[in-house]
């Protein structure tokens, strides 16, 4: 009996050929035939709004249901991410809830543990044990009408929308090719691989904020290729939250479409994590960081920050535990009292997590 290849041909040769021809194919077109300024408007906004049917669509409303929309929204994102490519709803739902239960384990359809590769492309490439390739845990999912109809008819969406519409566009413009490569070829490449580093470069390089033991991390580099996608530690800690990015100013096109949705009464239960539990896996971080560096550090210095460190640290846990009290399920009696309390106990919280940063950082060179 013949053994069964390690490797999915038909898809090694998809995911092979489609960059090839994005790529090399378009950089030919535009040596031989320059760019018009359709070209990459197509491109961009395709991207955007592909990229954007899998961030918002896919991943915060189908597979962690971070917050609820109506019909129409979810036929519109299920749209956008059938023309993106990479594969159904209920698949990739399937597959990224594993992903966070399993999380480093190798039951993790994409662990970094089997090498940056694989976390990258190599799952997608391989064949699978059968029974790890079934779609489970989605029973949530399989009654809504826009993933019904994704399962029926997701080849035909994807090649009318991401085929047929950017050669017509080119064909208007008198660029059929052009259209073809910019908004199809080299859009999938690239909505392709900015998902792809989630998976890899987000698992592999950038800071651990919020959750040591794992082996996600935040990007914000990646986080500009993704709509937001990049802050990837957080998400792994607090993945029900609807935002990836929660400072104000973190690139998170995702979270502030959602939020804007939400004032239009579009969105609705937008999920979000209370403060004080930010607060406190970003203490516990910085504190178990501060173990492990006292244990290599030089005993006269840690003689004289020790009364510090004391200090600061009661001082978190007793901040955290007075926003904790206070973001509790509350009367509207007071509300505003404890609403300004929270904001300068989370001051204050910061400015303790900043001390104790400057500490760990210090110890560094002790």
């Amino acid at each position: 009996m013949k053994e069964a290849s390690k490797y999915n041909w038909s898809m090694v040769a998809f995911l092979t050929i489609i960059p090839i021809i994005g790529i090399v194919g378009t950089s030919f077109y535009i040596y031989y035939n320059g760019i018009e300024l359709f070209e990459p408007i197509l491109l961009i906004s395709l991207w955007f709004f592909t990229g954007m049917g899998i961030t918002m669509g896919y991943h915060r409303l189908f597979a962690h249901k971070s917050y609820r929309t109506n019909t129409i929204l979810e036929w519109i994102l299920m749209i956008f991410g059938s023309i993106a490519l990479e594969n159904t709803i209920l698949k990739w739902s399937s597959d990224h809830r594993r992903h966070h239960s399993l999380s480093d384990t190798d039951d993790d359809p994409y662990t970094i543990k089997k090498g940056f590769w694989h976390a990258h492309i190599g799952w997608i490439l391989k064949n699978t044990d059968p029974e790890k390739e079934k779609i489970s845990g989605v029973k949530d999912l399989e009654k809504k009408s826009a993933v019904i109809f994704q399962n029926k008819y997701y080849y035909h969406i994807a090649f009318v929308g991401g085929f047929l519409i950017p050669l017509a566009i080119g064909f208007y413009y008198n660029r059929p090719v052009g259209g073809l490569l910019w908004g199809t070829f080299l859009r999938i490449t690239l909505v392709h691989h900015a998902t792809f580093f989630i998976n890899s470069l987000c698992h592999y390089s950038g800071k651990r904020t919020y959750d040591v033991n794992s082996t996600s991390r935040d990007s914000w580099l990646v986080s500009l290729f993704t709509f937001g996608e990049g802050y990837h530690n957080y998400h792994h800690k607090f993945p029900s939250d609807y935002r990836n990015g929660i400072k104000w100013y973190a690139y998170d096109p995702s979270k502030w479409l959602i939020k804007v949705f939400s004032y239009l009464k579009i969105t609705s239960n937008l999920i979000m994590t209370n403060d004080y539990q930010i607060l406190q896996s970003r203490f516990e971080v910085i504190s178990n960081t501060i173990t492990e560096k006292v244990k290599k550090s030089n005993k006269n210095y840690l003689i004289a920050r020790k009364m510090d460190l004391e200090i600061l640290k009661n001082s978190a846990n007793d901040l955290i535990s007075k926003i904790k009290t206070l973001e509790l399920p509350k009367n509207k009696i007071g509300a505003q009292i404890n609403s300004e309390s929270v904001i300068n106990y989370k001051k204050k919280m910061v400015k303790v997590l900043a001390d104790l940063d400057s500490i760990s950082k210090s110890l560094s060179y002790s």
